[in-house]
C-alpha cells in the first residue's frame, strides 16, 4: 500500500495516493492492536437497506458525468462503509487455518490482482515517454471508457461492481 501510495504521488494523482497512504497507516494501525474491534452483527444492514443504498449508488454512477464529484463521493462512502463492514472481527492469528479452497483462491485473487498492477504499472511507463502512449499503451481504463460512454453500459457495469463488492465483503460470513 505503501509502494502504491508512493507511485500515485509520483504520477500526480495526489487523492489517489492519500487514499493508499491512508489505507497502509490503518492496516499497520490494526496490527498494532490500535483500532476497535466490532462484531460483525453490530455492522450487519437489513436487506432492504443494503438495496436501497446499492440502487442509489448505481443511479448515481450511472447517471452522473464520469469522474465528477458526484462519483467521488459515492466511491468515497462506498469505500469507508465497505472497511467498515467487512474489516476483520478479530485480528489474524497463526492458529488460523485456510482450506485448500480458500488458499487456492487467495492465490487465484492475488496472481489477478498483481497481473492488473503490473499492466498498469507497464502501461504507465510506456505511455509516458512517447507523444501518442496513451493510445499506443493503453492502461486498462483507457480500454473500457469507450463501452462505458453507453449509459446503459454504465449501469450494468456499476450494478455488478456494487454486487460484486457486496458479495466479496460477505465472504466467509454464514447467513
Amino acid at each position: 500500500m505503501v509502494l502504491t501510495g508512493s507511485f500515485q504521488f509520483y504520477r500526480g494523482a495526489v487523492a489517489d495516493g492519500i487514499v493508499f497512504i491512508a489505507l497502509a497507516v490503518a492496516l499497520i494501525a490494526d496490527s498494532l492492536g490500535w483500532l476497535p474491534r466490532f462484531r460483525a452483527r453490530e455492522r450487519k444492514l437489513p436487506r432492504l437497506i443494503l438495496v436501497l443504498a446499492l440502487a442509489v449508488a448505481a443511479a448515481v454512477l450511472a447517471l452522473t458525468p464520469r469522474h465528477g464529484i458526484a462519483d467521488g463521493i459515492v466511491l468515497a462512502i462506498s469505500g469507508i462503509l465497505v472497511l467498515i463492514v467487512a474489516w476483520p472481527d478479530q485480528p489474524a492469528t497463526s492458529s488460523t487455518r485456510w482450506t485448500r479452497r480458500m488458499a487456492r483462491s487467495a492465490y487465484l485473487w492475488a496472481a489477478l490482482g498483481i497481473a492488473v498492477c503490473l499492466w498498469e504499472l507497464t502501461m504507465y511507463f510506456l505511455g509516458s515517454f512517447q507523444p501518442t502512449g496513451r493510445t499506443d499503451f493503453p492502461a486498462l481504463s483507457d480500454l473500457l471508457d469507450p463501452l462505458l460512454q453507453h449509459p446503459v453500459a454504465r449501469i450494468l457495469f456499476a450494478a455488478a461492481w456494487l454486487l460484486g463488492g457486496v458479495a466479496l465483503s460477505r465472504r466467509g460470513r454464514t447467513r
